[in-house]
């Protein structure tokens, strides 16, 4: 592999490169592309949170995608692992770096789990293993993986055969490879700059929360380098990327910002009255009002059937308000009103 190029490289530059290398890449790949490109995306500003695994298809059809992947993601040397074990995976990594693993060793014949289980079970624990400080840990492989691994991971399941040669071929053509070394190399010296969003980071990072919502707010930091640096945008909204419930948080904070710039007030006390309150706050907690907050919601949403009961519920499954009931009585200008009780601290 070619070391990352270290001159500033255009962005008309990069956009060419995008066309000869990520179109072959989507045209090889239909069904899976867009998820990896904004996955590798992600892996130039922080690890991703699951390894990427390759299964099924043909050997052939395996490692063309984890090639392309790993010119995408900037591989530089594929390390040679001596021997072909966990232990040797672990200390192929180096931090920061794509590892591209092209096949991997059997497990013991008396155990009931494949390597590719024994690494997302490993990884699953981030915070536990060096598998996690590489920037993408991308394995292609004939073995098979449990649901549950498969589930808790970025699992690509090829058919068996291409429907066609020409664009498996397309793709691992020279001017390909080269456009993705290219885009790799602008990723490096692009993402540093990018002002991301700090909620979606703290999700994708957050040990504690589930493979899948890290993954989605991964995907949707990916997508939103992507579209600020003018190279993919697609139709639907960069939110689509995310859970369902955290898509329900964002278009809540849209709301409340909108509400905020256009003319709602929060009062500060239960007994201050102003023109059009949308709820209270205090050092503690933000209280909004439902009936305020819902139209506005909705529109930030796209979703003109949203209920006040399923925000409730995904406030409720993310932890951000802990009432059995949902909503709380408390005062603002004088009278009794219910609302969601946020805690300040959740940053909403």
């Amino acid at each position: 592999m070619d070391a990352l190029a270290t001159d500033p490289i255009p962005a008309a530059h990069a956009r060419g490169a995008w066309a000869a290398g990520i179109e072959p890449l989507r045209e090889a790949f239909p069904l899976h592309a867009d998820k990896l490109i904004r996955a590798i995306a992600y892996s130039h500003i922080e690890p991703l949170p699951t390894p990427i695994f390759i299964v099924g298809g043909t050997r052939l059809t395996r490692e063309a995608l984890a090639n392309a992947l790993a010119e995408l993601a900037g591989e530089i040397e594929r390390p040679h692992i001596d021997p072909p074990t966990l232990n040797g995976i672990r200390r192929a990594v180096t931090p920061g770096r794509p590892l591209v693993l092209d096949e991997v060793p059997q497990t013991s014949p008396r155990s009931t789990l494949s390597m590719l289980d024994e690494i997302e079970i490993e990884s699953f624990v981030s915070f536990s293993t060096t598998l996690s400080d590489a920037s993408a840990l991308i394995v292609a492989s004939s073995q098979t993986i449990q649901p549950l691994s498969a589930g808790r991971s970025i699992t690509i399941e090829l058919p068996q055969r291409p429907r066609s040669l020409r664009p498996l071929r397309a793709m691992e053509s020279e001017p390909a490879a080269a456009g993705r070394r290219i885009i790799a190399s602008y990723l490096q010296q692009s993402t540093r700059h990018l002002d991301l969003n700090e909620h979606a980071i703290n999700i994708a990072r957050h040990p504690d929360y589930d493979k899948p919502r890290r993954l989605d707010a991964a995907f949707y930091l990916g997508d939103t380098i992507l579209r600020t640096l003018g190279l993919d945008t697609l139709a639907t909204p960069a939110t689509s990327w995310l859970s369902p419930d955290d898509q329900i948080v964002w278009a809540l904070r849209d709301a409340v910002r909108y509400l905020l710039a256009n003319g709602g007030e929060l009062t500060d006390n239960a007994s201050d009255s102003k023109e059009w309150v949308i709820g209270r706050t205090d050092r503690d907690y933000l209280y909004i009002r439902p009936t305020e907050a819902l139209p506005f919601i909705r529109a930030a949403h796209g979703d003109p059937t949203l209920s006040t009961k399923a925000i409730t519920a995904a406030l409720r499954r993310l932890h951000l308000i802990t009432s059995k009931t949902g909503t709380v009585t408390v005062r603002i200008g004088g009278e009794p009103t219910r609302v969601w009780k946020i805690p300040t601290d959740r940053e909403i």
